[in-house]
């Protein structure tokens, strides 16, 4: 099996496990983001994550909020590998609890913040079926192995294969916690400060197998390993012997013929015979032997030239000898590599994120900045079980999430609050686990030049949302909101292992204030992502064939918060 089928799945799983932001990060951090999808202004408790600096803006008091979210999300995988039985992959997650949880002190020109985030990842990716990298070497084999039917019909044996069969999955659960603290500061009427920065944990755990890899042939199914080893080779080896047989009794004809040259040479087998050179048992064990070798009329052939048409034959018999056994031993090696095999690794690690805030307030409108420098991060490999031979115990790999700057905007009008956002995620400058040609770890930005591209990412990842909320009284209050999202991966990124697709979320919900000190979100989101189908070469013997990636995503959210 390739080395990239589980290398760069750690990376896949923070990629398709992100559920709402850049590539690596998640920015869905309250219920309140899921019902307006544009939060980088707020002035309210989930500031915490989004415009901490505007937690300036807050009454006095000691407020904390929880939120919950339930998230659903499918993909699918198509290929037109010709050899497949089903081109069609489909992996799916669901995680019933996603929490989030900030806190904070505001008092005079102060408030001090606090916040648990699920930054990254958060749940589990589960393939059933696996995805079309396992099969495509499987799905060859009936191909492959073509080549033994004639080899078998002539032993007797059938050694037709007309399918095949396989199990495999692969699960995985990506889990970037993220623990942060912050000091915001109002310097004067219009405009507040933040420091901070957030600790980031990160736990990756991958099970997967490739097992019951099976071959039809005939009428039965067999395991392919079985196939191979109690049939098709056992059938080979008795080929070879018979050819080894073969070739012993042909050297000594050879060896029985070659001290009659010198004198009778020239002389055909029938002159030999009638000359008394050559018993009658003898000449036709000689004639016997011609035509298996196919001398053309060994009676009337000189003995010179039957001695060398024996020669050619065991020159040929050799040859077909070490074509079998060449074969035999082959398959013997493919037969270990068809066997059921198993991976169970877990990496780990941390990293720091500083960020700044600036929130400008006019009133009715207001502005705000966070910049969030890039986590450097390296997960730490630890091996279980790894048959695929493919992971390296103790290794480093880098796992950074990239500098990212939002931006937002508020304004507010009687009972109309709108607000809008974009983020600017650097990917280019973080290593995502990627390596280039001589197997090093590098930026996505870092010029590889494999498969035609230069590098992972042509480009940054960005983001702009729009959200709005209309208070129908003092209570209740709608809320709706859109955000699109556009990364830049290259061909050479995508692949069904990983991919990043652009996207278009949805968001509706509403927010009651139930009594003056508890406030309480619902929200649902709708996220669809735009189909990308790669093209790939044919190489032999691998033919050429196209992969498409789809994705859809759904969140409910729940959010409560209390001030004290």
């Amino acid at each position: 099996m390739k080395k990239t089928i589980f290398t760069i799945f750690s990376l896949m799983l923070t990629a398709q496990l992100t559920f709402a932001g850049g590539i690596v990060t998640n920015t869905n951090q309250s219920a309140a983001w899921v019902r307006m999808l544009a939060r980088d202004a707020s002035v309210d408790v989930d500031a915490v994550f989004f415009n901490p600096a505007g937690l300036t803006h807050l009454d006095d008091g000691f407020y904390f909020q929880l939120n919950s979210q339930t998230v659903s999300q499918s993909r699918t995988v198509t290929s037109t590998y010709p050899t497949l039985n089903n081109g069609k992959y489909e992996g799916k997650t669901f995680v019933p609890f996603l929490p989030t949880a900030f806190a904070v002190y505001k008092r005079g020109n102060l408030a001090v913040s606090g916040g648990f985030t699920v930054i990254g990842g958060g749940g589990s990716a589960e393939f059933d079926k696996g995805l079309p990298d396992f099969e495509y070497k499987v799905s060859g084999l009936p191909t492959a192995l073509a080549g033994l039917k004639p080899i078998g019909e002539q032993a007797g044996v059938d050694l037709s294969v007309n399918g095949y069969s396989m199990s495999s999955s692969i699960t995985g659960s990506s889990t970037y916690l993220g623990f942060q603290g912050a000091v915001s500061y109002r310097i004067n009427d219009i405009i507040s400060i933040a420091l901070g920065a957030r600790y980031v944990s990160a736990s990756n755990k991958y099970d997967g197998n490739i097992t019951d890899i099976s071959l039809i042939n005939g009428t039965d199914t067999m395991r392919a390993d079985a196939f191979i080893t109690s049939k098709a080779v056992p059938t080979l080896n008795g080929i070879s012997q018979k050819l080894g047989q073969g070739i012993t009794q042909l050297t000594g004809v050879a060896n029985q013929v070659q001290p009659f040259l010198g004198q009778f040479g020239a002389f055909t087998l029938a002159q030999g015979k009638a000359a008394g050179a050559i018993t009658e048992d003898q000449y036709n064990a000689l004639i016997q032997a011609g035509n298996a070798v196919g001398i053309e009329d060994p009676a009337n052939t000189t003995l010179q030239d039957y001695y060398d048409g024996i020669n050619v034959g065991i020159t040929g018999l050799n040859t077909q000898k070490t074509q079998v056994d060449g074969t035999a031993a082959a398959l013997s090696a493919q037969a270990t590599a068809l066997a059921d095999k198993n991976l169970q690794v877990e990496q780990t690690g941390t990293g720091i994120t500083p960020f700044v805030s600036v929130d400008i307030d006019f009133g009715n409108v207001g502005f705000s900045a966070k910049y969030e420098m890039k986590t450097k991060m390296n997960v730490t490999t630890k091996v279980i079980k790894d048959d695929f031979g493919l992971f390296v115990d103790k290794e480093e790999v880098p796992a950074e999430m990239p500098a990212m700057l939002a931006l937002g905007a508020r304004f507010n009008a009687g009972g109309l609050k709108l607000q809008t956002g974009f983020h600017y995620y650097f990917d280019k400058a973080a290593k995502y686990g990627k390596r280039n040609a001589a197997g090093e770890f590098v930026t996505n930005g870092k010029e590889v030049n494999i498969n035609g591209d230069k590098t992972y990412l042509s480009g940054n990842s960005i983001e702009f949302a729009l959200g709005a909320q209309y208070d129908i009284n003092s209570m209740f209050g709608l809320s709706a909101g859109f955000l699109m999202t556009k990364t830049k991966p290259n061909a050479i990124y995508q692949s069904s292992l990983s991919y990043s697709l652009p996207t278009k979320t949805f968001g509706f919900g509403a927010i009651v204030h139930a009594t003056s000190n508890i406030d309480i979100d619902l929200g649902v989101s709708f996220t669809s992502y735009d189909k990308y189908t790669k093209d790939f070469a044919g190489v032999a013997p691998a033919p050429a064939y196209k992969e498409t990636y789809e994705k859809s995503a759904k969140i409910f959210s729940l959010g409560a918060t209390l001030k004290l």
